[in-house]
């Protein structure tokens, strides 16, 4: 499950690096919450460097739940890979399988009429 989170915030920090202009110093879901919170010292919620945490349900368990900090750049990010990954599944399938067409004559060719 570790490496599953650890792929998931990658997958963020990739796609939002390149906005941040002063990045934490190391991974946001290893810091402390002291850490975290000297690090927000002084920037407002809205900013794209504030870390924010988030509690995540992991899958298989009714009780345990994972601890998942990022910067708001990397949450939005993360966010619109999401929508993004989502919408265009959607579109392949009401393309390729819901409007599928087929020739009338080979729908059943190999079966005669009684």
């Amino acid at each position: 499950m570790r490496i599953l989170l650890i792929g998931v915030f990658l997958a963020g920090v990739s796609g939002a690096g390149a906005s941040e202009t002063n990045p934490a110093p190391r991974i946001p879901s290893e810091m402390t919450g002291k850490e975290i919170d000297a690090y927000n010292e002084g920037r407002t919620m809205t900013d794209p460097d504030y870390i924010k945490c988030r509690r995540i349900p992991e899958s298989g368990s009714l009780v345990k739940k994972n601890r998942v900090c990022r910067t708001n750049a990397q949450w939005i990010a993360s966010s619109n890979k999401g929508n993004l990954d989502a919408r265009d599944t959607m579109e392949t399938l009401a393309r390729g399988w819901s409007n599928s067409v087929e020739p009338q004559q080979d729908l059943m060719s190999h079966a005669e009429p009684r």
